[in-house]
């Protein structure tokens, strides 16, 4: 009678097991090769040992859709020609509201004026002033500012603001330093404290358009940006001294500039005089 041998003498012989052993990995490494490289990298994670993070991957997910227009270094407002007497800057209108002011510059932070413009008018409509503005519910302002993004952030400074308004309102009798604010500035003086910079809210953006626009008629140097009514003789403009950061105030200064018969180097302030082209085709 011809003997059986048992399945677990066979396999507890060193030898086969060898030659299993070496089949199954030459096999497994000839078809990692055939493999295109994204499932083989996928097959090796999982052939790491248990308990290793190395081979962990998270799940790929699509991303979300950004609600912010894309940034571009470029104006979004058409250049107006240097006869025109305004700018399409929405500033220029604000400029004897400094309230208006900064509530807008707080709400252009990180959006496009386009989607912060509706907003921005329902939040004066509705809060008008700082007092307002400090007594409105945070429930109420997180939905009106939701199609900004950050809606939770923006409402609680926009109610700190309004408290910190009513209780210390801006007066050109005092001013606050502000770190870090100007890196730049053409200011002759070594000016770096602000009548606005204690307000929650207010960043490099709303300094400058407070710098450009309203900030000699507050100290009662002029009656506009434009020095007009100024009795100090020489009198030179707050704007002629900002080196402004944002896009739009770049584009602004560098129309304003034009209009006097210069081109203006947006980083270091120096001007030199426009050729007679130039000024032709700006016109």
């Amino acid at each position: 009678m011809n003997k059986q041998v048992s399945t677990d003498q066979a396999g507890s012989d060193p030898p086969a097991r060898r030659r299993i052993t070496r089949s199954m990995t030459i096999s497994s490494a000839a078809l990692l090769r055939k493999m295109p490289q994204s499932q083989t990298s996928s097959a090796r994670m999982k052939t790491t040992r248990i308990g290793s993070q190395k081979g962990t991957r998270k799940p790929n997910r699509q991303r979300k859709p950004s609600r912010h227009a894309p940034y571009s270094p470029q104006s979004r407002h058409p250049f107006p020609s240097i006869r025109a007497d305004t700018f399409p800057l929405i500033q220029e209108k604000l400029a004897h509201n400094l309230y208006c002011l900064i509530v807008q510059a707080m709400l252009w932070n990180q959006t496009s004026g386009i989607q912060a413009r509706p907003v921005f008018f329902a939040l004066i409509e509705k809060y008008p002033n700082p007092k307002s503005l400090s007594e409105a519910s945070l429930e109420e302002l997180i939905t009106l500012l939701r199609p900004l993004g950050l809606q939770n952030i923006r409402a609680r400074r926009c109610i700190a603001l309004g408290r910190t308004w009513s209780e210390n309102p801006p007066t050109p009798a005092r001013r606050y330093r502000r770190k870090a604010y100007p890196l730049t500035s053409l200011a002759t003086d070594t000016e770096n404290e602000w009548e606005i910079a204690h307000l929650p809210g207010v960043g490099p953006y709303a300094l400058d358009s407070f710098r450009i626009f309203p900030r000699d008629e507050m100290r009662g140097l002029a009656k506009d940006w434009l020095g007009t009514g100024a009795t100090e003789k020489g009198f030179e403009p707050e704007w002629k001294r900002v080196l402004p950061l944002d896009k739009e105030l770049k584009a602004y200064l560098r129309w304003r500039r034009l209009k006097e018969g210069f081109m203006w180097n947006e980083h270091n302030g120096t001007r030199l005089a426009a050729s007679s082209e130039l000024l032709a085709a700006a016109e």
